[in-house]
């Protein structure tokens, strides 16, 4: 099996998962914020935004070091994998000590205090199940990474459904995401122990020491990543109130989980690939990089259009009457798609590269910046000003992500020209949906992307290397 046809294995599985996971998750999450109504709803996005921020402590960053690892030396898989799970007990319980600290020392309803807690348990229990999903990943096994994640959108909506039918709304909601944590944590470390092998833990301390200093990196951009998307809401919360909270996550969720979702398949399938060409070849750790990069802005520039030329039809499909005045934010976080999934692309380049370093700190300067526009915006602009804050920090880090590239990256990397065919596509694609707005949502995303696609064909977007890549695929799945 050749490196594309891999690939196009893991992409598949990757894909199945994904795609699995953010339908199953979509709904679950249209039904949740339809059900609370916006205050309640309010009160979850918070939970979940101010939990995340924790995550550097119940990780470290050791997840993505020790995929980087293990995807280049299997042999380390016990010592390794064992004592990153060892070290996560006692991190998981400082974690929930300083969660349960921090929010009992901000002004807020007991109520929210104790859903907060709930979510910090369950984040702990997902940073377990991250370290299992992490080991697939590095032996490029996805299809068990798919099942993971499937398995927990399988658990997570039958459960949320019996408590809010028990009556007990938001508590009940806290329950059924604790309870998925834990089964699905156990089913991870049986699947890594069925598939892979027996693990055999014995404690090493200097290993701990190596995880602390390597890892820490990873952790922190992984930790200033969540910030940067999830700091909006906090400051939102203690700078308006829960309904400003819920109409402005009610826009910007569905975005960023499908933002995340096409960005999570190709960055899982390419992440230990472009890590093995940074030792053995140059050239092609240049060509996939370029490519991502193509075909990210392919998916992302059109999506961009269709929120912009027509947010109505979208929120009234996902949340009816409710949440109308999501509209405004919907149509300005539409830009945040295609910055966000290049950049998930230039950022794995350098990680790929062993400067996860400059990517950290570029997402800290990103997070502080979004941090100062979310203070300077949001007490006028409310939910919008979060909006413009959001888009603006994603493409500075963006550009900075582009700077670091250059500066340690020697391979000249073209990737803009490669934008314009998709951008100019993308625009006449929104010129098909103005004169044809009147249409029914499902029609006129058919109608709209047939046409993209056909610009993009006559403009000779697809090069004969695209056409064997396609041919890879095609051979691959038997198409």
């Amino acid at each position: 099996m050749n490196t594309v046809q891999k690939l196009a294995k893991n992409a598949g599985f990757l894909t199945i998962g994904q795609i699995s996971t953010l339908i199953l998750g979509f709904i679950l999450f249209i039904y949740i914020a339809r059900y609370l109504g916006e205050a309640n709803f309010g009160i979850y996005s918070f939970a979940l935004s101010f939990t995340s921020l924790f995550i550097i402590v119940a990780d470290v960053g050791i997840n993505q070091f020790i995929t980087r690892e293990i995807a280049r030396d299997k042999e380390i898989f016990d010592e390794y994998l064992g004592n990153a799970l060892l070290m996560k007990i006692p991190l998981a319980f400082l974690t929930i000590i300083l969660i349960y600290l921090v929010i009992n020392a901000l002004e807020t309803s007991n109520q929210t205090i104790y859903i907060v807690c709930l979510f910090g348990v369950y984040t702990i229990f997902s940073s377990f199940i991250s370290t299992f999903r992490s080991i697939f990943q590095a032996y490029e096994m996805l299809e068990y990474t798919s099942i993971i994640l499937i398995l927990e959108k399988l658990l997570l909506i039958p459960l949320v459904l019996v408590f809010f039918m028990k009556g007990y709304d938001l508590i009940g909601l806290g329950y059924a995401y604790v309870i998925t944590g834990i089964i699905v944590c156990f089913w991870g470390l049986y699947l890594v122990l069925k598939k892979i092998k027996i693990l055999k833990i014995r404690i090493n301390f200097e290993l701990w020491r190596l995880y602390l200093k390597k890892s820490l990196s990873f952790g922190l951009s992984g930790v200033f990543t969540l910030s940067f998307f999830k700091i909006d809401t906090v400051i939102l919360s203690f700078l308006k109130n829960d309904i400003a909270v819920g109409v402005y996550n009610a826009a910007y969720n569905p975005l960023l989980q499908l933002s995340l979702g096409i960005s999570g398949i190709a960055i899982s399938a390419l992440y230990p690939v472009m890590s093995r060409y940074f030792i053995s070849s140059r050239d092609s750790l240049t060509r996939s990089t370029i490519l991502s990069t193509k075909y990210m802005a392919i998916i992302g520039f059109p999506i961009t259009i269709a929120c912009v030329m027509m947010p109505e039809k979208f929120i009234n499909l996902f949340y009816g009457d409710q949440y109308s005045s999501a509209i405004i934010a919907f149509q300005i976080l539409g830009f945040l798609v295609p910055f966000r999934l290049i950049s998930s692309i230039t950022g794995t380049l350098l990680t790929s590269i062993n400067r996860q370093g400059a990517r950290t700190f570029a997402y800290f300067i990103g997070l502080i910046f979004n941090i100062i526009l979310n203070f300077a915006l949001i007490p006028s602009l409310s939910y919008v000003g979060a909006s413009i804050s959001t888009v603006l920090s994603e493409l500075l880090t963006y550009l900075l992500f582009l700077y670091f590239i250059k500066r340690y990256y020697k391979s000249q990397l073209q990737m803009h020209k490669n934008f314009i065919k998709p951008i100019t596509a993308s625009l006449a694609m929104g010129f098909i949906i103005f004169y044809l707005k009147d249409l029914n949502l499902i029609v006129l995303l058919g109608i709209s992307t047939l046409f993209y696609l056909s610009v993009l064909i006559f403009l000779g977007t697809f090069t004969p290397e695209d056409k064997y890549i396609f041919k890879q695929l095609g051979d691959k799945f038997d198409l």
